[in-house]
C-alpha cells in the first residue's frame, strides 16, 4: 500500500471566535480562518479570499479558546478531512475541513486575540499532542550506516 501524504499548512485570520464544546470529556473547537491572495493580472492587481472550516481537539482546544479570537492572525497545520451525510431532503452532501494538529498564534497584541490572558511575547506555537508518525522514531548517529 502506497503510503499518501495529507497535509495542510495555512495562513489567515480568524472569521469569528472559536465555538467551543466537550464532546466525550474530550474539548474540541470549531472555527474558520480566512486566507487572501494578491496576484497581478493583464496589470491589475487582484485578490481573492478564501475561508477553512477548522476543528481541533484536546489541549490545543483549550488554548485557541483561550487566546485566539475573532481577527487573530494564525498559522495552522493539519490534514483535509471530508465529511459526508445525507441531507434531509435525501440528498447527497460533503465538507472538507482542516483538523488542525499544531497552530501559531501569530501578531502582537491588540491584534485579535481572545478573552484570556496576556501574553506578552509575539508568536505562541502549540501543538495537539496528537503523533502524525514522523517523529515517533527519533534519528541518532546509531541509525546512520556509514
Amino acid at each position: 500500500m502506497a503510503n499518501d501524504l495529507n497535509k495542510v499548512l495555512l495562513i489567515g485570520r480568524m472569521t469569528r471566535d472559536p465555538e467551543f464544546k466537550s464532546v466525550n470529556g474530550s474539548s474540541v473547537v470549531n472555527f474558520s480562518i480566512a486566507n487572501n491572495r494578491v496576484y497581478v493580472t493583464n496589470g491589475e492587481k487582484k485578490e481573492e479570499t478564501h475561508y477553512f472550516d477548522c476543528v481541533a481537539w484536546g489541549r490545543l482546544a483549550d488554548i485557541l479558546k483561550q487566546y485566539a479570537g475573532k481577527g487573530k492572525q494564525v498559522a495552522i497545520e493539519g490534514r483535509l478531512q471530508q465529511q459526508s451525510w445525507e441531507t434531509p431532503e435525501g440528498k447527497k452532501a460533503s465538507k472538507i475541513r482542516v483538523y488542525v494538529e499544531s497552530a501559531q498564534l501569530l501578531g502582537g497584541q491588540g491584534q485579535g486575540g481572545g478573552s484570556g490572558g496576556d501574553r506578552s511575547d509575539s508568536s505562541n506555537s502549540y501543538d495537539s499532542g496528537v503523533s502524525n508518525g514522523y517523529d515517533d522514531y527519533p534519528a541518532g548517529d546509531d541509525d546512520i550506516p556509514f
